[in-house]
């Protein structure tokens, strides 16, 4: 059986172009004969030959599939077929495991890095356990709290009363026992959860912004940010249970 082309395209587009073991870029550019050429190969896990590298750890119905291969560079494809003692089966699962991670992590912080400073965009985290509250809010110098997409009056009362106990822990957070921050956060959060089945989701990030406040130098200060968002204005907002928002150029929030 041959390696098929959805296969092919889910490996090397998990693989970031890059090897799984030097990190190198697998399809380089000659810029004097202005052509592309791969120098990546993607390498079976286990053989299919029972004399091959790995091929006596356990039979496959199919070798081809994803699960089997890794992209690497020539070299290292050598390296590991040479070595198989040294490489195994778990050893090389791991390495495509820990490259395609990275990979991923990689791209998300980039991506998320480049929204924020290109069109002043953030990209804030769903709140479903205490511990996302406790992050937000704790040691924050100001505070953003938006529900403006919430269309019921009576709703928008419910969670401008959580607002504003949440901008008075934040506030008292260093004079507050652990056991009372805990009573407090567990209260937070049966909180969003009764508006979670009115169909208001919150989503939160502690920001660092430079303001000068006064005669005050320039310094940074932690924001904590937390949206209401009701789900039907606008679902495509949501992404990956991450809601994308775009701040004014001139944001500022409120003590």
């Amino acid at each position: 059986m041959a390696i098929k082309v959805k296969t092919r395209k889910i490996l090397w587009s998990k693989s970031g172009n890059r090897c799984a073991i030097c990190k190198r870029q697998l399809v380089q550019r000659l810029t004097n004969l202005k052509s592309n050429f791969i120098i990546g190969e993607e390498c079976h896990i286990i053989s299919s030959k029972s004399d091959g590298p790995r091929g006596k750890y356990k039979l496959l119905s199919d070798y081809d599939t994803y699960d089997n291969l890794v992209l690497l560079c020539a070299n290292d494809h050598k390296l590991i077929d040479e070595f198989p003692e040294t490489f195994t089966v778990e050893i090389v699962e791991n390495l495509k495991s820990n490259h395609e991670n990275w990979i991923e992590t990689a791209i998300e912080k980039d991506l998320e890095e480049y929204l924020k400073t290109t069109n002043n965009i953030e990209l804030l985290d769903e709140i479903k356990i205490t511990s996302n509250i406790d992050n937000v809010v704790q040691g924050s110098h100001f505070y953003f709290y938006d529900l403006t997409s919430i269309s019921d009056d009576d709703v928008s009362i419910e969670v401008s009363e959580l607002f504003d106990n949440l901008r008075d822990y934040g506030d008292i957070y260093s004079d507050i026992e652990i056991s009372s921050r805990t009573r407090c956060l567990i209260d937070y959060l049966s909180t969003i959860k009764q508006l979670n089945n009115k169909g208001i989701r919150f989503f939160g990030k502690s920001i660092v912004r430079e303001y000068s406040i006064l005669n005050i130098p320039k310094s940074e200060y932690k924001i904590a940010m937390i949206i209401a968002f009701e789900v039907n204005s606008n679902p495509k907002s949501i992404q990956n249970g991450k809601l994308m928002i775009q701040l004014p150029q001139n944001f500022t929030p409120t003590i």
